[in-house]
């Protein structure tokens, strides 16, 4: 019976303790350790400065160029020189043989254009930079068209009269009438002064005169191209090797 009432009295001491922990249940404690450590987290990110905005980012990381400025620099270089050197070349491609009545550089096509009234060649002006070979196809083929038109010993009267009507036919572009009469003289072999006549008058006249003259000739696309070529072949004749 002794040991029965040591039980009972131990018991009772712990039943007493029991009842004097706060009630909590043991599911309740893990809830409020979690939400204890959200809260701490929670004032940790508070804490942490703002993001910066998307905006400021590109600001900061374009302030660091990703190629050294004179690497940059070299490449805008090219790009320009490039696309100067190819907007209207008449330089034949590398490596392609001639081949008769064939237009093969984006001069002579241009050309083409502008005896067909397909170019924006109204000015006397092409859209874009040229090359010192276009610049030969063009007085090449514009050599070729008058000859074609013209005998050498035409008269004057008829010279004057023929481009008389071509200024009139372009007169958008302001072509003066004595320079560009002088111009078809010296395609006919005549000694005449054309060493003042300002380099855009020569581009003008070789480009609407031509134009005027493929009309008056009345030729077919097969001979238009003809004489374009045979400019091209002429032209790539006199740039050394």
């Amino acid at each position: 019976m002794s040991r029965n009432r040591r039980r009972s009295t131990q018991r009772a001491e712990i039943e007493e303790q029991v009842a004097e922990l706060p009630e909590e249940s043991a599911e309740v404690s893990p809830s409020r350790r979690r939400s204890a450590q959200r809260a701490e987290t929670e004032e940790q990110v508070a804490e942490l400065p703002p993001p910066q905005s998307e905006a400021n980012r590109s600001r900061r990381r374009s302030a660091w160029p990703t190629e050294p400025p004179s690497v940059t620099g070299e490449r805008q270089h090219e790009e320009h020189r490039t696309a100067s050197v190819g907007a209207l070349s008449g330089q034949l491609p590398p490596g392609m043989d001639h081949q008769p009545g064939v237009i093969a550089t984006p001069a002579g096509r241009y050309l083409r254009q502008a005896a067909r009234d397909d170019a924006p060649a109204r000015l006397g002006t092409p859209p874009s930079d040229i090359d010192d070979a276009a610049r030969r196809v063009w007085e090449i083929a514009f050599g070729l068209a008058v000859r074609r038109r013209f005998e050498p010993e035409t008269p004057l009267t008829e010279i004057s009269r023929t481009v008389a009507t071509a200024v009139h036919e372009h007169a958008v572009a302001g072509l003066p009438i004595l320079d560009a009469e002088m111009l078809v003289r010296h395609a006919l072999g005549e000694t005449v002064p054309i060493g003042d006549i300002d380099g855009s008058i020569l581009l003008a006249v070789h480009l609407l005169l031509f134009a005027s003259l493929a009309d008056e000739l009345a030729l077919g696309d097969e001979e238009l191209d003809a004489i374009i070529a045979d400019a091209e072949e002429k032209a790539a004749s006199l740039v050394p090797a």
